[in-house]
């Protein structure tokens, strides 16, 4: 079955090269340049989780299985992705269009890593979300309720739970879609529902604040309570502009074989694994403390490169 897989994925990249070679040009370059993006920014945001101290340790464990997730994806499946591509282009810039060495091993490895690796940073976003869902409604009894053991309990959970969907993805190529697509709406409802209620939840307390203003700490609280709505508001909106389209073209089309859906799939796919270029940011450098380590790290890197 990973054969028949790896075949059928090889004839769409190959119909893409031969009919549209400039596209998978640009393609493939993007995708080089964003592993590379995503390596670095997830290595410096690991290295400054290890040493914040003011992250709470539970948040501190997803952002670290985040991090690592997206490390991967850039390290490994979109990388080598555009390897894949950029070897297709020059041989068939050489006319050549043999790629059967690619397949049964070499095409099915590559999509089983993206495939696993995206799962997994998709989940650990999910998990994320509903976390400091649960931070802000049980308030003082969320120590108690989500321990440590728990969280790692979950983390477990999701890493199989990932490793089990890839595995289905290439061994039962006539159903991928449909198990991409579970896993996408599932998610995509959950944190949906998880930064619709945090972020009215953060209006309600600004509301309050708002309406009790007299002294100077309360303005302060007022403008962190306005930094938060906004920060959820901007987490939700990447989050759904990467996966929304990848679910929207595994659910809504059918026909694998035409070329606008080949082209569409391409594109959603760099976005799902953009996403992981962009969580360092939209995750991690929104804390203080991460970023000044981070930038420590970066400045330490290039200095003693540029002895």
């Amino acid at each position: 079955m990973t054969a028949k897989f790896c075949f059928h994925k090889l004839e769409e990249l190959t119909r893409l090269v031969r009919i549209h070679g400039n596209f998978m040009l640009t393609l493939c370059v993007l995708h080089l340049i964003h592993s590379l993006v995503a390596t670095l920014g997830n290595l410096f945001a690991i290295c400054a989780l290890w040493k914040a101290s003011s992250i709470p340790d539970n948040l501190k464990k997803l952002f670290l299985s985040l991090a690592c997730s997206d490390l991967a994806v850039g390290l490994f499946g979109q990388l080598m992705l555009g390897v894949i591509i950029a070897v297709m282009l020059k041989m068939a810039a050489n006319g050549s269009y043999d790629y059967d060495f690619l397949c049964p091993t070499l095409l099915t490895v590559c999509y089983f890593s993206m495939s696993l690796l995206a799962c997994a940073s998709f989940l650990n976003v999910t998990t994320t979300a509903v976390d400091r869902l649960l931070a802000v409604f049980l308030n003082l009894r969320y120590q108690e309720l989500v321990t440590s053991k728990r969280v790692s309990l979950a983390l477990v959970a999701l890493w199989f739970i990932s490793s089990v969907a890839a595995f289905m993805f290439v061994s039962l190529p006539s159903r991928n879609s449909m198990v991409i697509a579970i896993i996408e709406l599932v998610g995509l409802l959950l944190a949906t529902v998880a930064y619709f209620r945090i972020y009215k939840a953060v209006r309600y307390h600004r509301n309050q604040i708002q309406s009790q203003i007299e002294q100077p700490h309360q303005e302060t609280n007022l403008l962190r309570e306005k930094k938060s709505a906004f920060n959820a508001l901007v987490v939700y909106v990447v989050f759904v502009a990467c996966y929304l389209p990848n679910l929207c073209t595994e659910m809504l089309i059918n026909d694998s074989l035409q070329i606008p859906f080949l082209l569409a799939i391409q594109v959603s796919l760099f976005l799902v694994l953009l996403n992981s270029s962009l969580n360092p940011v939209v995750y991690c450098w929104r804390y203080r403390e991460i970023r000044e380590v981070a930038n420590k790290t970066a400045k330490k890197i290039f200095c003693v490169g540029g002895t």
